[in-house]
């Protein structure tokens, strides 16, 4: 009869030195069974998948609602963002622009629009932010786009930009004799208090346009994609293509001047037609971190009292309208202030819904009380008030 310690192998000093984890069996403590699970390589279907990333993260041209802290883009122009309310157009918004009268005033916003994508897009050649769609027009028109507004002052600084990145004894010297003035007087205290905190925080939200200019490089395939409305039905299917191959960036939607007869064919019916804004809809609704609609009209061929445009409005979550003076109020205009022709206005610009917090808008009809000007800065809005003729009753007081 022999004795063994406890705990000693029955094999022998050789089978000490044997690994106790085989293959697919991970390695423990010796003596000690295996802990369940430990080792096991993760299937295909239990690893972490690859989310789009989320187009509004660091964006430069999205910044929150001063209303709701809703994420809005800029429409090209900075007087139409602070009408809308939000200081600009809420994502997955369908703003509705409508015009009266032979001018085409409202195609001017649409390329504002269309341009500050543009824009905004370049601001980082290597990684892209924003695509553009356009409906029912080509890329003639997208050639036509503005170009960034660029004053004396603007350029006189790229001119001393461009001087300070040479490096020479002269820009070092007078780098340093500016610090010593502006230790002297305090300008760069005067500086901060005076900036605006809202310019600083977003300086690329929204940018003035010169009108009278084009874009020196016009947008590519790469940056905006032409949708013609041969088919309506092929052009929703397009538009929403479209959007699932630009998973990560904020896509602006533009139809410039809808049922026009010269783009869109006359045999188009009205249940065609509401198919084809209630697809446009739905496809905001479907992807609301990403688009947004802007859409022009003419009343004088679809006046609002046509229930095809009413059903348009309630379906729009904003709606403008531009209404140009008469020719008799432009010419007394004209000879008010003939010495002051910046103060001379094109039309009126009414609000007939603006996207507060309701899905159809909030009924807010504000009439004839901004008017607008199509200026080659910006497109200015302002309040509205009636000139007075001042130079006829001092020509008369002399005549007496």
């Amino acid at each position: 009869m022999s004795f063994r310690k406890r705990g000693e192998i029955v094999s022998g000093p050789s089978a000490r030195s044997l690994p106790i984890s085989g293959p697919g069996i991970p390695r423990g403590l010796p003596g000690r069974a295996p802990v369940v699970g430990a080792g096991r390589v993760p299937s295909p279907l239990t690893a972490t998948r690859k989310t789009p990333e989320n187009p509004l993260k660091n964006h430069p041209g999205v910044r929150p609602s001063i209303l709701n802290s809703q994420p809005c883009i800029s429409v090209g122009s900075s007087d139409i963002d602070g009408i809308i309310g939000h200081q600009g157009l809420p994502i997955g918004s369908f703003l509705l622009i409508e015009e009266t009268g032979t001018t085409d005033f409202a195609s001017t916003i649409s390329k504002l629009f269309m341009a500050q994508g543009i824009v905004q897009n370049r601001l980082n050649q290597s990684q892209q932010n924003t695509h553009e769609i356009l409906i029912g027009l080509d890329q003639q028109w997208a050639k036509t786009l503005p170009g960034v507004y660029k004053g004396s002052k603007e350029k006189k600084k790229e001119r001393v930009q461009q001087n300070e990145s040479k490096v020479s004894v002269s820009n070092l010297v007078d780098q340093k004799n500016d610090l010593k003035i502006a230790w002297r007087y305090g300008l760069n205290q005067k500086k901060t208090e005076t900036e605006d905190s809202s310019v600083d925080q977003y300086p690329n939200y929204s940018n003035q346009f010169d009108i009278t200019s084009v874009m020196t490089v016009a947008p590519g395939p790469n940056e905006l994609t032409c949708i013609p409305i041969d088919d309506l039905n092929r052009a929703l299917k397009r538009i929403e293509e479209t959007v699932m191959r630009n998973p990560s960036k904020v896509i602006r939607m533009c139809v410039p001047l809808f049922l026009n007869p010269m783009i869109y064919q006359n045999g188009l019916s009205a249940p065609e037609i509401l198919k084809f804004v209630h697809g446009l809809k739905q496809i905001l609704k479907k992807y609301p971190d990403q688009l947004a609609l802007l859409m022009t009209i003419n009343l004088d061929l679809y006046p609002r009292s046509n229930a095809l445009v009413t059903y348009i409005e309630q379906i729009s979550d904003a709606v403008l309208e531009l209404r140009p003076f008469n020719p008799k109020l432009h010419e007394l205009m004209e000879r008010v202030y003939k010495s002051q022709p910046a103060k001379i206005k094109h039309g009126h610009l009414n609000i007939h819904s603006l996207p507060v917090l309701a899905e159809s808008g909030l009924m807010c009809v504000q009439e004839m009380e901004y008017s607008f000007k199509n200026g080659r800065k910006r497109f200015e809005v302002e309040k509205w008030s009636i000139p007075v003729e001042d130079e006829e009753e001092k020509e008369e007081k002399l005549d007496f």
